[in-house]
């Protein structure tokens, strides 16, 4: 079900055992800083943006990937609309 958000939008795709495993993420405005206990994979579907990853600000757009380690902060930025598919796993 997708359910709005301060940043855009996000939909679960997939859960297994009550946790999120997968979901998508539309951004039309910064997303807030936060933290997962797993590591988050980011795979950008469309527009472009910065994932800031800890210290690291990370430019992407269409097609790139970006690995969050566990419990670190991060949030993203759109350029103007950004869309991410995340997966969360215990190994990268």
């Amino acid at each position: 079900m997708k359910r709005k958000t301060s940043f855009g939008s996000m939909e679960t795709l997939l859960e297994k055992g009550g946790q999120i495993v997968s979901e998508i993420l539309v951004f039309e405005k910064e997303g807030r800083g936060h933290k997962h206990p797993l590591w988050e994979i980011c795979y950008v579907t469309e527009g472009a943006g910065i994932i800031v990853n800890g210290d690291k600000h990370e430019q992407v757009k269409k097609g790139s990937v970006c690995k969050i380690a566990p419990n670190t902060d991060h949030w993203m930025i759109p350029d103007v609309h950004m869309e991410v598919l995340l997966v969360y796993s215990p190994n990268p």
